[in-house]
């Protein structure tokens, strides 16, 4: 019997990752999460940090969340461990990319070409994990406000808004609808190339930020 809750899974249990997770659980998402560790050992570390997440293995995130969900996968990895993650972990699912990118990180060869060409990361991400709807989200706002910022009770218009880009409509929309879910004022400033306002040195980053500072940041 398949469970009311909605499951979403995110690959990597750092401090983004649990604090993504903290988020959706309190607005009653259920959390897949996985990383390089065994389910088994994971398990201490998320009643810590993300109490109520269930530990899984990476690949079975993206069958649980297609079969309990949405089929939504949040990427919650240091860019540089990119290579650690196997695209089939998220395939046929909206892929949410909440990684940055920090000047003394070695990226992966692919994503470093990226960087060359002053490309958004999110767009060789796309590349990447082309069996996935990439959309980037959840990466301008600190993980350390994560879970305070988001107030579902309030009004949209009272929320924090966090910008949303990507190249397919739909994915784009089911995940903004997951943000107003979980207490934000999604805001789409368009494609994966604005993806580099929401960047570290972008107009976005890691400001608290109104519907209307987004939307003149995105002109």
């Amino acid at each position: 019997m398949e469970q009311e809750q909605p499951v979403i899974g995110i690959l990597g249990a750092g401090r983004a990752g649990t604090a993504i997770a903290r988020t959706l659980l309190a607005a009653g998402i259920a959390v897949d999460i996985c990383s390089t560790r065994a389910p088994k050992a994971l398990r201490h570390h998320l009643k810590i940090y993300a109490p109520g997440a269930q530990a899984v293995w990476p690949a079975e995130v993206a069958d649980r969340t297609r079969r309990f969900g949405p089929g939504t996968v949040v990427l919650a990895v240091p860019q540089e461990e990119l290579d650690e993650v196997e695209p089939e972990w998220a395939a046929g699912c909206v892929l949410i990319d909440a990684t940055n990118r920090w000047q003394d990180e070695l990226l992966p060869g692919w994503l470093q070409a990226a960087v060359d060409e002053q490309l958004p990361t999110s767009m060789a991400i796309a590349g990447r994990f082309a069996d996935s709807r990439v959309v980037k989200a959840l990466n301008h706002i600190s993980h350390h406000e994560l879970p305070e910022a988001a107030e579902p009770d309030l009004p949209l218009a009272q929320r924090r808004a966090l910008a949303v880009a990507s190249d397919d409509d739909d994915a784009r929309g089911l995940v903004m609808g997951l943000l107003v879910r979980a207490g934000f004022d999604p805001v789409s400033v368009g494609g994966l190339p604005a993806g580099r306002l929401m960047e570290p040195d972008g107009p976005l980053f890691n400001r608290p930020l109104r519907r209307d500072d987004i939307l003149r940041a995105a002109g």
